[in-house]
């Protein structure tokens, strides 16, 4: 277990002894904050099931829904493809990592919330690391901050640090 993965594998236990399951645990966070890298490592510790937000991306598009990430994910999807199965099936506890992957849309069917935080210089090196300049997309990351100044780190049950 890594240093930043520990406090969330802690919380996810303390979580289950305290509340029947299912568990739907989501942990959110900017681009590039290491959702992904904590998420895996606290599923296979936890044997948890893993649904991605990036898994139900889709291009910037117009949906009618004033949220800001919402045009970026497909929402429904998400819930009727991926998650209201895994809760109605045999798993104990659903972790639902991404960007915005604690939003409104998905609020009902979340028990507990995770803030990933990493300094914004360190999540741009990252993100240049990872993306084109063509794949750049200025949008996104406005559409980003738009969504954590609606959901601010502190509204979460527990922050962990993604920069080690």
């Amino acid at each position: 277990m890594t240093f930043a993965s520990a406090p969330i594998v802690e919380a996810v236990r303390d979580w289950q002894a305290g509340a029947p399951p299912p568990l739907v645990v989501a942990i959110d966070g900017h681009g590039a904050a290491g959702k992904t890298s904590l998420a895996t490592e606290a599923a296979e510790i936890l044997d948890a099931v893993l649904l991605h937000t990036d898994d139900y991306f889709r291009s910037e598009s117009a949906v009618g829904d004033a949220r800001p990430m919402a045009r970026y994910y497909d929402w429904g999807r998400l819930r009727d493809e991926a998650l209201l199965p895994a809760l109605t099936g045999q798993a104990r506890l659903i972790l639902v990592e991404g960007v915005s992957a604690a939003a409104p849309a998905l609020a009902d069917l979340v028990t507990h919330t995770v803030f990933v935080a990493t300094p914004e210089p360190i999540r741009l090196e990252r993100l240049h690391g990872r993306i084109t300049p063509e794949e750049w997309d200025t949008r996104w990351l406005e559409a980003e901050r738009e969504y954590f100044l609606s959901r601010p780190p502190e509204s979460f049950d527990l922050i962990v640090s993604g920069s080690t």
